[in-house]
């Protein structure tokens, strides 16, 4: 009756044990890093343009003047941007529905994933702006399925307890001119040394008046902005700041992978 136990007993020795942890961590080490290939290589680097400068409307934006930065310290940051094109016969989707799918895409995404988990776990850097108080009906987001692509979270909602959804524009389709429609997601805290913003941002390039041979372009962009709110001195090393610009350039393509994936007859 208790041969089979002491068989697999004398087998479960911490070096076999210690072992097959090993393989285990590694098998999934690899499945995870072949999924985050696959999906990053969706997206053709040659069409990406990114820059460590930043737009004057995000630099100058509401957000950045009057939450992350009130006192106009030094800022760090990069930007990322691609245009993708969908063919008018299978019907545009709205700069809403893109914006949408691409912030989903971002926190929905492989690449994110360990830094969701590791944020579900730990409370790292808990999101605090005073301005931005949370209303009680609004529900925090944890989980990637909680975020939807085709309506953005309201202003104020929390995502992993980390980031918040500070301000959000969506462009009129009556408007003659098209400024485009973006959503500025905040983390850090105002009160402290450490203080930031993502904005993801979409542009009609065309209205689809003229001829729709070549499709309808979308101008897809995020941008990135660190500071340290307290004192007039640049937050974190260099180092940290050229490993961001690595990570929101994955975080980017991952994205933008989603995009496609949504749309399929995007390009």
């Amino acid at each position: 009756m208790f041969g089979p136990i002491r068989r697999v007993a004398g087998i479960l020795t911490p070096k076999t044990i210690t072992l097959g942890t090993a393989l285990a961590l590694a098998s999934v080490s690899g499945l995870y890093a072949l999924k985050v290939r696959n999906r990053i290589r969706q997206t053709n680097p040659g069409q990406i343009q990114s820059s460590l400068k930043l737009s004057d409307s995000f630099n100058k934006s509401h957000t950045i003047r009057n939450l992350v930065n009130p006192r106009n310290h030094v800022t760090k940051g990069d930007s990322h941007s691609i245009v993708l094109t969908l063919c008018p016969k299978h019907g545009a989707p709205s700069e809403e529905d893109v914006l949408s799918t691409f912030l989903k895409g971002f926190f929905a995404g492989p690449v994110f994933l360990p830094e969701g988990i590791a944020l579900s776990l730990f409370s790292i850097l808990k999101v605090s702006y005073s301005q931005l108080v949370p209303t009680p009906d609004q529900r925090p987001i944890w989980r990637s399925k909680q975020l939807s692509d085709t309506q953005l979270p309201p202003k104020g909602t929390t995502l992993w307890d980390t980031f918040q959804i500070a301000e959000s524009k969506l462009s009129s389709k009556q408007a003659k001119e098209r400024t485009g429609s973006s959503v500025d997601v905040v983390f850090g805290d105002c009160e402290s040394e450490f203080a930031g913003c993502h904005r993801f941002s979409v542009q009609k390039a065309s209205d689809g008046n003229g001829p729709e041979e070549d499709g309808i372009r979308f101008r897809v962009s995020l941008e990135c902005l660190v500071c340290n709110p307290l004192t007039d001195r640049q937050a974190g090393s260099d180092f940290l700041h050229v490993l961001h610009n690595k990570y929101s350039y994955l975080l980017f393509r991952d994205a933008v992978a989603h995009i496609k994936e949504v749309f399929a007859n995007l390009a």
